[in-house]
């Protein structure tokens, strides 16, 4: 019984920490806002659960008449936000219009789905089948269970491999005007799996609702608690160290000629073998794992020796490869956002923006240039 009322204290704070990033200020609007909604999402869940157990216990069988367990179609829900965090708060775009970005959501189809027949059992044998998977997990509980487990735990092992890749890069990511330290998710990401496994065979051995529960609740008050600490100490969700102040701070970069001309050949070769420019999610960070050059010898080179920014640098191979497309045969049968894509811009505006930036001309000027 003690765990219903940390549970409700666990979900009161998510929805105070959801509130608090979803109306927080920029350079990490877009972080905050999935992060803000992934713990809304925790905190909806710990409460259905909490009710559902308390209704049960008390024996109050005329809420249950009302109940739906909701819940496993949140649940689902949290892996891939977790992933989509990770994704925005390394710089790397999520393309919501992709076919790849609604795949995340296949896991939450038979939850959706027995959620539907649920809703068209008598009301009776709704609350029949309430009670007796609190006690002995009816077939589709169990079902919705293993598909939970399996997709959380490979969520959970593609975000641990994408942070441990960008902490040998850097433990830190530049979001505007502020340095973000992500060494505390390495962390969190090691918490959860050790507890998917550790409860994976308690929860299919008793095979209960009840006991389901009980585990759930128990994540997500380890991740309150975890969270709420690590915020505490400007380590967490909330931690920004400003740019100018670590500037002052650190002694200026210096790279010996040889390897600054190393560095270049490498980043020239780089980009014209991978055309990585190509793909929306290119990053810094993203180019600085796959060339073996760290995040800070690689911004150095860029504005000592390119005289440009990481954006600028990227957006000249986008808009190269777009004049070609343009000046092509192909370019009448594709419409100019088509190009954009075609060329890594996430948008229609954000290509035009670049363009007219670079060649002092927008798209449909240019083209109609290039065929007079």
């Amino acid at each position: 019984m003690f765990l219903k009322y940390i549970t409700f204290f666990s979900g009161f704070f998510f929805v105070i920490f959801s509130a608090v990033l979803l109306l927080k200020e920029k350079p990490v609007r877009k972080d905050n806002k999935v992060l803000g909604f992934l713990f809304l999402l925790m905190a909806v869940s710990g409460f259905i659960l909490s009710s559902y157990t308390v209704a049960l216990q008390a024996e109050s069988y005329s809420f249950l008449t009302y109940f739906i367990p909701f819940n496993y179609v949140l649940l689902t829900l949290i892996g891939p936000f977790i992933y989509f965090y990770i994704k925005t708060l390394l710089n790397r775009p999520v393309n919501t219009r992709s076919c790849k970005f609604w795949i995340h959501s296949i896991a939450s189809i038979p939850a959706l789905t027995f959620y539907l027949y649920f809703l068209f059992l008598p009301t009776q044998e709704r609350t029949n089948l309430l009670e007796l998977s609190f006690q002995e997990e009816a077939l589709p509980f169990i079902v919705l269970d293993v598909i939970f487990y399996i997709q959380m735990t490979m969520y959970l092992f593609t975000c641990y491999r994408i942070i441990k890749n960008q902490l040998k890069v850097s433990s830190k990511i530049s979001k505007g005007a502020i340095m973000i330290d992500i060494s505390w998710l390495r962390t969190l990401m090691i918490i959860d799996l050790i507890f998917m496994f550790v409860t994976a065979p308690l929860c299919f051995y008793f095979a209960s609702v009840q006991v389901s529960n009980v585990i759930a609740q128990s994540a997500i008050s380890i991740q309150l608690v975890y969270i709420f600490f690590k915020s505490i100490w400007q380590t967490g969700i909330f931690p920004g160290e400003n740019i100018s102040e670590t500037k002052i701070k650190e002694p200026i970069l210096k790279i010996a000629d040889e390897v600054g001309e190393d560095y270049c050949r490498t980043l020239t070769n780089f980009m014209q073998e991978k055309k990585t420019y190509l793909q929306e999610d290119c990053s810094i960070q993203s180019v600085s794992e796959q060339t073996c050059i760290s995040v800070h010898h690689l911004s150095n080179i860029l504005n000592q020796r390119f005289d440009k920014s990481f954006p600028d640098f990227i957006n000249e191979y986008r808009i190269d490869e777009a004049k070609r497309i343009l000046d092509s045969e192909q370019s009448a049968k594709m419409t100019l956002e088509a190009i954009g894509y075609e060329c890594g811009f996430g948008s229609k505006s954000s290509f035009n923006k670049a363009f007219k930036k670079l060649t002092n001309y927008t798209p449909s000027t240019y083209r109609l240039r290039s065929k007079s």
